[in-house]
């Protein structure tokens, strides 16, 4: 993408700019002075867009709540001259995908000019059920296509997938039991199984495993130390 060369080791630079994780490096006061491409297509930032000089919510103000909680533990870098890694959980990339990330922040090694460095590498949602049954962690979509399901039913459909109760999926939706119970009937119907492992098989062959409502997906910033 961008960077300063005055600053960043052009050796540095060749290194970063084919590297498949994402990574940047930015001055004290968090202005981008580099970007490579994986972390552009990460942070989904149009090519040609210039990023030197700019902060993360000048390049992408639609999450700028969310660069002030990075621009905290970028500071607390800089000042105690240790690593931090972050788990950022939030909508990433060109697709409709909700996915954790783990950015690490590094300092520099060039600590006379305080820049701060970070890699990112792309999580997985991995649940107890996956584990039991053998499979591979799944990222997760809040949006499906060649449904017969209505967004409601899907909504239910993921409670129960996930082995919620009727009574606690009423809770959740704020709706009736007696609502709950028709439409899971009206969803068997739809679907042609009136088993309740037979609903999950369907729901694994077809991806809907993989879905996941709008009201659950809050972008969140998790220090791990």
């Amino acid at each position: 993408m961008h960077s300063n060369p005055k600053k960043i080791c052009p050796q540095i630079i060749y290194y970063l700019n084919p590297h498949p994780h994402p990574q940047h490096i930015r001055d004290k006061a968090s202005r981008y002075l580099y970007m490579n491409h994986a972390m552009a297509e990460l942070l989904n930032v149009p090519t040609g867009v210039p990023v030197e000089g700019q902060g993360l919510s000048e390049i992408k103000p639609d999450i700028s709540e969310l660069f002030e909680g990075i621009k905290k533990q970028e500071e607390r870098v800089i000042q105690k001259e240790t690593a931090v890694s972050l788990l950022i959980t939030g909508h990433f990339g060109k697709k409709t995908v909700f996915n954790p990330t783990l950015l690490i922040f590094i300092l520099s090694v060039i600590k006379k000019v305080n820049l701060s460095g970070a890699q990112a590498r792309q999580c997985q949602f991995f649940s107890a059920l996956d584990y039991i049954q053998g499979k591979s962690p799944k990222t997760l979509t809040p949006s499906l296509s060649n449904t017969i399901l209505t967004q409601r039913e899907l909504q239910i459909s993921f409670y129960y997938y996930q082995g919620v109760s009727q009574k606690e999926v009423a809770k959740c939706l704020h709706l009736s039991h007696r609502t709950i119970d028709n439409k899971l009937r009206g969803i068997d119907e739809k679907i042609g199984v009136h088993h309740q492992d037979k609903f999950k098989k369907y729901i694994e062959e077809i991806g809907l495993n993989q879905f996941i409502p709008h009201h659950l997906l809050a972008s969140s910033i998790q220090l791990i130390d």
